[in-house]
């Protein structure tokens, strides 16, 4: 039975493969410059400062088959640096939290971002504090947390399901021919041991059986070919085996089931 591993992800290295060009198939160099500053009267080096795209040394587009296209990756990029500063009229990235939407919901009486409250092991929720907070008048709006983001939830799970569907059906069929190459390097293998056998068999044959020295040297070479020729048999079995096991155990029904027993940890 084919088993998947889904621990958690690291947000650096989310953001590291969105924010690397090399995933939408261009060649960079020249992305980091180093500064020199004095210091105390001597001059001192920092290397790794970010330069601005307009002034990278090489880009080179098309440079190999990317994962997405440019386009999308310059609108990625676009995205990317809305969420980080929370411009007006833009979305805010989450900033931690046991909340799910932090950032992503605003007031529809008066459009300002929606905040955040926690209510210790219950829960928590979501309100529109700015009128409270900046002109002492009403909160537009409070609501709780749990239904709006139990629905939330299930739409991203109804979203995602396919695409995890097919990521694992292209990580099977890889794993697969990865089995397939190692089987056939297996069988080779076999062959040649056959053939090695085969030879040391026919000098054994030639041998004068008086010069006894040789025809013991000879038949001793010749029962280290067999000996050969049946380890390749048996770890081609167990290749075949495995093999078969896999074309017949894969089964990605259950996989809905995973995704919401990931969503949803046990604690």
């Amino acid at each position: 039975m084919v088993a998947f591993d889904w621990t958690p992800i690291r947000y650096r290295n989310v953001l590291s493969v969105l924010k690397n060009p090399f995933f939408a198939g261009a060649y960079i160099y020249g992305k980091s410059e180093h500064r020199t500053a004095i210091v105390n009267g001597r001059a001192q080096k920092t290397y790794g400062h970010g330069k601005p795209f307009e002034d990278w040394e090489v880009v080179l587009k098309d440079h190999h088959e990317g994962y997405i296209d440019w386009a999308e990756f310059e609108r990625n990029q676009k995205q990317l640096a809305a969420n980080s500063y929370g411009r007006v009229g833009e979305v805010k990235s989450g900033r931690g939290g046991q909340a799910l939407l932090v950032g992503l919901l605003t007031c529809a009486r008066c459009g300002r971002r929606l905040k955040v409250a926690y209510y210790g092991r219950s829960g928590g929720g979501y309100r529109c504090d700015n009128p409270n907070l900046m002109l002492g008048a009403p909160r537009c709006l409070t609501f709780g947390s749990s239904r709006v983001e139990a629905t939330i939830g299930r739409e991203l799970l109804r979203t995602v399901e396919p695409i995890a569907v097919e990521a694992a059906v292209e990580a099977e069929r890889l794993r697969m021919e990865r089995l397939n190459e190692r089987r056939r390097i297996l069988e080779l293998e076999l062959q040649q041991a056959r053939y090695e056998a085969s030879l040391a068999e026919r000098r054994y044959a030639a041998c004068d059986p008086d010069n006894r020295l040789i025809a013991t040297q000879l038949e001793k070479s010749w029962e280290t070919a067999l000996r050969r020729v049946e380890a390749c048999q048996a770890r081609l079995e167990l290749k075949m085996q495995a093999v078969t096991r896999s074309a017949d155990a894969a089964d990605f029904v259950g996989l809905a089931n995973d995704l919401e027993a990931a969503w949803h940890p046990r604690v």
